[in-house]
């Protein structure tokens, strides 16, 4: 949905007309019309709109679903990239005894998490230990 269809939509949700909607917000009903019909794409009125609305400038400018006036606003999704490269690693034996070495680091109370967190920490410098024993 676009703006003014968001508009008319809160419109009808709260069951007040244009008209009403102007006099509150203190504009001229032809400017909420035209906020609706798509002549104009915004208006430095948006928060007292919104207000009035019972919801959010950001639902009412698409960047939430959500009409609660205090809807969380979503993060918009970060383009994948994908890389492929040739990565030459040590032989399996050199593999285990680096992770042994790791795992000694652990403490033996840590929680599955715990552990996973400090291995993740540590495996890049491990890794980059590693790179002189790379065939």
């Amino acid at each position: 949905m676009n703006i003014g269809e968001r508009i008319d939509y809160r419109l009808k949700a709260i069951g007040i007309s244009q008209a009403e909607l102007a006099r509150r917000v203190g504009v001229r009903q032809s400017t909420i019309n035209g906020l609706i019909r798509g002549e104009s794409r915004g208006s430095k009125h948006l928060h007292v709109i919104a207000r009035i609305l019972r919801t959010s400038p950001a639902y009412l400018t698409g960047e939430t679903e959500d009409p609660a006036p205090d809807a969380p606003i979503m993060e918009p999704e970060r383009p994948l990239q994908f890389v492929t490269m040739q990565v030459a690693l040590p032989s399996e034996e050199a593999l285990a005894t680096m992770f042994r070495a790791m795992l000694r680091i652990v403490p033996e109370n840590a929680t599955e998490d715990e552990r996973a967190q400090i291995l993740a920490r540590r495996l890049p410098a491990a890794l980059s230990q590693l790179r002189d024993l790379a065939p």
